[in-house]
């Protein structure tokens, strides 16, 4: 199972291969359990599963290292394992809803448009990266700059002030 989904990549390109297809593989073969490895990385298990599907960038290099210790890749392995988080690239489902988590569109009625904004939000949340990078600027919603705060918090005064 390790070996089937980047093989078949490596085989005809090895430009090909993806560090977290990759990551994912060489944790697989240690457990199956995120939480499990989280524990012992002390990394939240959400924020390892973002950085398995390419949502987040690959770790320092000081874990990548205790994670390649963890999980006894060979030592091949591990030179591969930091030339692909050179190489990493962000997953084109970033910034994009998870595909499981979008409700359809016919449950408006049974859910209601509020919890169906919500559960829309959550699947937007699930591929959003949990913090800026290279490739990554969070994008703030419109009225929520620094600027917009500032307006809101006089018209707050304003009112208070004339009653």
């Amino acid at each position: 199972m390790c070996g089937n989904r980047y093989k078949k990549n490596f085989a005809s390109d090895p430009m090909e291969l993806e560090f977290h297809i990759y990551l994912r593989d060489l944790r697989v073969r240690y457990t199956s359990n995120t939480r499990k490895l989280g524990m012992i990385l002390k990394v939240k298990h959400t924020a390892w599963s973002k950085i398995e599907r390419g949502i987040n960038p690959p770790p320092k290099a000081s874990m990548l290292k205790f994670f390649a210790r963890v999980v006894q890749v060979k030592s091949y392995e591990e030179v591969e394992l930091f030339a692909l988080a050179k190489r990493w690239k962000p997953s084109p489902n970033t910034n994009r809803p998870h595909e499981l988590l979008v409700p359809p569109a016919e449950a408006i009625p049974i859910l209601g448009e509020r919890e169906y904004n919500r559960r829309m939000e959550a699947a937007y949340e699930a591929n959003r990266p949990d913090y800026e990078h290279k490739h990554y600027k969070a994008v703030l919603p419109v009225g929520t700059s620094d600027a917009a705060k500032v307006d809101q918090e006089e018209e707050v005064q304003t009112i208070i002030h004339a009653s």
